[in-house]
């Protein structure tokens, strides 16, 4: 399982966001959309930040815009546990 979040640099919460969800116990794969158009038009990501946790290729969860640190805690911590 791994965390895939999506960041513009014009984003101001995007890289706050990220240093949090660096401390979280699954991998982190930071993603721009800016530089990374294919993946993003894969994924089909508008916005950033959005992210994604992902298991065995397939997407489990998906946040985007407004959200929480704690809200992707809680999450994790029920399909974990």
């Amino acid at each position: 399982m791994r965390l895939i979040l999506f960041t513009s640099k014009r984003c101001p919460v995007c890289e706050p966001l990220k240093e949090k969800l660096k401390k979280l116990p699954l991998e982190l794969k930071v993603v721009d959309i800016e530089e990374n158009p294919t993946e993003r038009a894969n994924r089909l990501v508008f916005s950033a930040p959005t992210l994604i946790v992902e298991e065995e290729g397939r997407e489990v969860k998906r946040w985007s815009g407004v959200f929480s640190v704690k809200e992707v805690e809680e999450f994790l911590r029920r399909i974990l546990s």
